[in-house]
């Protein structure tokens, strides 16, 4: 009976297909090296798909001096997620923004 079992989870664990394409993220804005002048909205948009779904999405912008001015996680479901997520531009700032996602 014992073969039988580790035979069975030998096939099953054999079968199971695992998936090698990470999430594709496509920035839309803002642009890089995009200018903005004080007190305007900037939004950051952004496109994440992947074959199999996305489970995850985080985004971080922070400024020069270690700053957070976005900071969000996000627990999806399905193959496409759109990110819209806006903050304040500060004078004398530069910004960066992160976005990383998991399946």
């Amino acid at each position: 009976m014992k073969r039988l079992v580790i035979l069975f989870l030998v096939f099953v664990f054999a079968c199971s297909k695992h998936d090698v394409t990470a999430p594709m993220i496509s920035i839309t804005s803002p642009e890089p090296n995009e200018v903005f002048p004080a007190n305007q909205t900037i939004t950051v948009k952004a496109t994440v798909t992947d074959n199999t779904g996305v489970h995850m999405v985080h985004v971080i912008v922070v400024d020069d001096a270690g700053g957070h001015w976005v900071h969000s996680e996000e627990h999806v479901d399905g193959r496409t997620y759109e990110v819209n997520k806006t903050f304040i531009a500060t004078a004398g700032k530069t910004y960066t923004t992160h976005i990383d996602a998991t399946e």
